[in-house]
């Protein structure tokens, strides 16, 4: 897979896994693109979670 490049998709349903090695709050922007050329931005921003797991 390639950053930033179109990908088809299969079903309805996907699943993006992200892990960030930064400490800043990051911003992912998908673009969802329909067979009429029609598209939808969704824009995802969260922090880092720096927690440990007991």
């Amino acid at each position: 897979f390639l950053p930033n490049d179109l990908y088809p998709l299969e079903k309805e349903t996907f699943r993006l896994y992200y892990t960030s090695a930064s400490t800043d709050q990051q911003t992912i922007d998908i673009y969802i693109i329909d067979s009429f050329g029609q598209m939808q931005q969704v824009s995802f921003s969260f922090n880092n979670d720096s927690s440990e797991n007991e």
